[in-house]
């Protein structure tokens, strides 16, 4: 994986606001920090699931003997330690089917079912999907996002043609209000 993010900063690179640690990535040499203490540096990313990366700080407490530590799979063919979960698991018992541990979960689940959202940080369910207009995470993969509502693309002959009926029954609620105070000054 080629470095994509390039930081300059000065309060050791420990959170997001680092550019690096933001896109998942380790200092480099081409970065220009000042005592970096980034957490992925020295970590072998290719191997971590994106729940597992995202979660660094948890990962690096495990002892040797947590990270050995069988974890049974959803399907109940096999304990599996907890390290080779880290970046995915083919269970030979279900056709290959992908397994992972879930940090966000505490639990081992199967890739085809879950995923993990990199910008809400946060592991999801399949039918979720993460929504760009609101930046948040939403259910339903054909459904309008839950937080936002749905898109609205209007055309400019869509805008016109609801500007013109706008017009209209503004000029009728102001033919109204002129009949209405005739009726009074009949009264």
């Amino acid at each position: 994986m080629s470095k994509t993010a390039r930081c300059n900063c000065k309060s050791g690179c420990k959170n997001k606001r680092c550019a690096c640690f933001k896109n998942n990535e380790a200092c480099g040499n081409s970065c220009s920090c000042r005592n970096c203490q980034n957490p992925l540096n020295g970590v072998d990313l290719e191997n971590l699931s994106d729940c597992a990366t995202q979660n660094i700080e948890l990962l690096k407490q495990l002892s040797p003997q947590q990270l050995e530590m069988p974890l049974e799979l959803p399907c109940n063919h096999t304990a599996v330690p907890l390290k080779n979960l880290l970046v995915g698991y083919a269970c030979s018992g279900c056709k290959e089917i992908i397994y992972w541990y879930s940090f966000c979960w505490d639990r081992v689940v199967q890739d085809s079912n879950s995923w993990h959202c990199e910008i809400c940080n946060q592991c999801r369910d399949w039918k979720m999907w993460h929504c760009d207009r609101c930046n948040k995470c939403s259910y339903g993969m054909t459904l309008p996002c839950e937080n936002c509502g749905p898109e609205e693309v209007y055309t400019k002959e869509d805008i016109d043609q609801l500007l013109e009926e706008y017009l209209q029954v503004q000029k009728v609620i102001k033919d109204i209000q002129t009949y209405e105070k005739e009726i009074k000054k009949c009264v």
